[in-house]
């Protein structure tokens, strides 16, 4: 997987299985970059590409870019929505079908005795199962975790249900330890998942795996 943008002299090349880092030292060209990956993002530019395989990838669909680790969340609606969908694919399996007609009749059973002891004249429908998933509320156990784990989490979830191919992590070393960087390197090893630490300065120690590339004050390319 390339990027390609004018703000590069070459194409750089988003490895899987390890951490890229791309700094950007000039802070008018970091932010000049960060804006336009921006408007590709919500498709108002086309400056900059993503390239697998010869094709063009469509950032806005595959690629998420986060800013603040803080704040990622893996029981996001959209996310949830993918889950409850595929959960609902589930209770269609051999094994799981008849306990889905038995507790169908059951819930149903329920609702009519309701709405004839009601003062109302009510009506009910099939169950929804994107809502009944919702009021259960069935989502990803993980409020103790560390801002590592929590981000862990996000990228799997995240490229497993909605198909992101790609995290773009502003300043990661804001957010992480370098003991913390090790062990998300380890997570990448081992996963086709790609992440690119977009960095405006880089002062910890760069692992000898890590895929770095340095565009220098001046804008020249290390």
């Amino acid at each position: 997987m390339n990027l390609v943008s004018q703000y590069f002299e070459n194409s750089y090349e988003i490895k899987a299985k390890t951490l890229n880092t791309l700094v950007i030292e000039n802070t008018e060209h970091f932010a000049n970059f960060l804006r336009t990956l921006i408007e590709v993002s919500n498709k108002e530019s086309e400056e900059i590409e993503l390239i697998d395989d010869y094709k063009k990838i469509d950032i806005s669909k595959t690629t998420d870019i986060i800013f603040d680790l803080f704040n990622i969340e893996a029981n996001a609606a959209p996310i949830l929505k993918k889950l409850y969908t595929e959960l609902e694919e589930d209770l269609c399996s051999e094994d799981m079908y008849i306990k889905k007609l038995e507790m169908e009749s059951a819930v149903a059973n329920i609702v009519d005795e309701l709405t004839y002891r009601s003062r109302f004249s009510l009506k009910s429908d099939e169950i929804n199962y994107q809502n009944f998933f919702k009021a259960l509320s069935v989502e990803f156990d993980y409020e103790k975790t560390s801002i590592l784990d929590r981000l862990i989490e996000y990228i799997k979830v995240s490229s497993e249900l909605l198909n992101k191919k790609l995290f773009i992590i502003v300043n990661l070393d804001s957010f992480l330890t370098e003991e913390d960087i090790v062990e998300l390197s380890k997570f990448l090893c081992y996963n086709e998942i790609r992440v690119l630490a977009l960095q405006n300065k880089i002062t910890r120690q760069v692992r000898t795996c890590e895929h770095l590339r340095i565009i220098d004050q001046d804008l020249c390319e290390i």
